[in-house]
């Protein structure tokens, strides 16, 4: 069904080299359609501006669109789909294809190839998935009513959701993905398909779980997702870790992953992105023992920065003991000693951890959110004059430790450097290369006489 001069899918948004690539097919007699989530998101008003997001299917073959563009690349020739790259640009080509019996809860044990668009879009996973655009002509191809789930605000599967479930096990994570990143809620029908795949579900690698987690996290509705993640039963599949603990912890954790945390001021998006994943992720572990923390990670095969982060902030409960943040009670020599503990970089992120958490501890609430806004106001204080924290910012280094101290080993001197930056900690105006040079020879005096020596070795 034609849809002319539709204002919520307009050519302009389309980049070039996808016109080109469109414009090229089907001079060919390979009508070319956008296809998938891009259709969607461009009904949305949801900008796309990388071409490679664009997702292209026609009748063509992959030898009759490597025979059609000069350049054209093999990413998945078994499954039909091509990169053509034109002008700099990367495009996703794929052959109109139906699938057979799925074997794995994952993949399809074969692939065929056809030339007809509705049943290539039959085998989509969601309706707001399953439409397809050709803005060469502005024609509209929507045979499972996607645009009026759009309107509906639905996530509903294409055809029996028990089926398309038992198909492949990544969908009912997809379906909360999208919960969390449109702000939409799943179908009944499609909803109470999920508790019965979740042994599909569970054949997904842990990658893809952790990827879909991840994307999860960072959506605009996160918290939406988060729910939803719960509700369907989902949650011990993907964390089994955190579901296996009492509800009440469980509650917690999912209640503090879902806070709205505060933005990074000046942060790029995507490193407004990572620092969003970074805390959410550590909130629905932070109720775990450190060590179960530390397993819950490694099992989900997160990229090392992301898991180091995530290890760092949720061990221990995040640093929180049952009268708030421990280190705020050592003055402030201790609040300074806490953040060389945790750095300058990790700080903020540990205070907006601490908050969200304060902000769910029931009737302790109140008391736990004052005191977590005082150490903050403390740390805030420390920052700003700029004390020394670590090794690095020390006034004497590893170097002029062993000009003072001939004969000194390896390992005294990392001592050497560990003793004078607590001494800097609890007076950051000792960062001096005299006072330093001074307190370094008494310390070492001392050490020879308790031994009996010279203090050399």
């Amino acid at each position: 069904m034609a849809t002319p001069g539709n204002p919520r899918l307009r050519p302009a948004a389309v980049p070039p080299a996808v016109l080109g690539v469109l414009r090229r097919l089907t001079e060919a007699g390979h009508r070319a359609w956008l296809v998938g989530g891009v259709v969607r998101d461009l009904m949305l008003d949801r900008t796309r501006h990388d071409p490679g997001e664009f997702d292209v299917a026609s009748k063509a073959t992959p030898t009759e669109v490597q025979a059609l563009f000069r350049k054209v690349i093999p990413t998945g020739i078994d499954h039909g789909t091509v990169t053509v790259v034109e002008g700099g640009a990367r495009v996703e080509v794929t052959t109109f294809r139906g699938e057979e019996a799925y074997v794995d809860g994952r993949r399809p044990s074969r692939v065929t190839f056809h030339d007809d668009l509705e049943a290539d879009l039959a085998r989509r996973d969601f309706t707001v998935n399953a439409m397809a655009w050709d803005p060469l002509e502005d024609e509209l191809r929507d045979p499972h009513r996607g645009r009026a789930d759009l309107t509906r605000k639905l996530i509903r599967a294409v055809g029996d959701p028990r089926e398309r479930f038992a198909e492949d096990g990544l969908r009912p994570l997809r379906g909360v993905r999208f919960i969390s990143q449109l702000g939409f809620r799943l179908a009944p029908r499609t909803r109470d398909a999920i508790p019965g795949a979740l042994q599909v579900v569970a054949l997904v690698s842990r990658e893809r779980v952790a990827e879909e987690l991840s994307r999860l996290l960072v959506g605009p509705h996160a918290a939406q997702g988060i729910a939803a993640l719960s509700a369907t039963g989902l949650l011990p599949v993907v964390l089994p870790r955190l579901a296996a603990l009492p509800p009440a912890r469980v509650r917690h954790a999912l209640a503090v992953a879902s806070e709205p945390f505060p933005t990074s001021r000046g942060a790029a998006q995507e490193d407004e992105r990572e620092r969003c994943r970074l805390l959410r992720m550590a909130a629905l572990l932070h109720v775990l023992p450190p060590e179960e923390a530390m397993q819950a990670v490694v099992e989900l095969r997160l990229p090392n920065r992301l898991a180091t982060g995530v290890v760092a902030l949720s061990g221990g409960r995040c640093g929180l003991d049952e009268e708030g943040p421990s280190q705020g009670n050592g003055g402030p020599a201790g609040t300074r000693r806490w953040l060389a503990s945790v750095g300058r970089e990790r700080a903020p992120l540990f205070l907006a951890l601490w908050k969200a958490d304060a902000r769910h501890q029931g009737a302790r609430t109140a008391t736990r959110v004052s005191e977590v806004r005082r150490f903050a106001a403390r740390v805030a204080a420390e920052l700003r004059g700029g004390p020394p924290l670590s090794v690095a910012e020390l006034a004497l280094g590893g170097k002029e430790v062993m000009e003072l101290l001939p004969g000194i080993s390896g390992r005294e001197v990392g001592e050497a450097l560990r003793l004078l930056l607590e001494e800097v900690l609890e007076s950051p105006s000792a960062n001096t290369k005299a006072r330093l040079s001074g307190r370094l020879r008494t310390w070492w005096e001392t050490r020879a006489a308790d031994r009996g020596g010279t203090g050399k070795g």
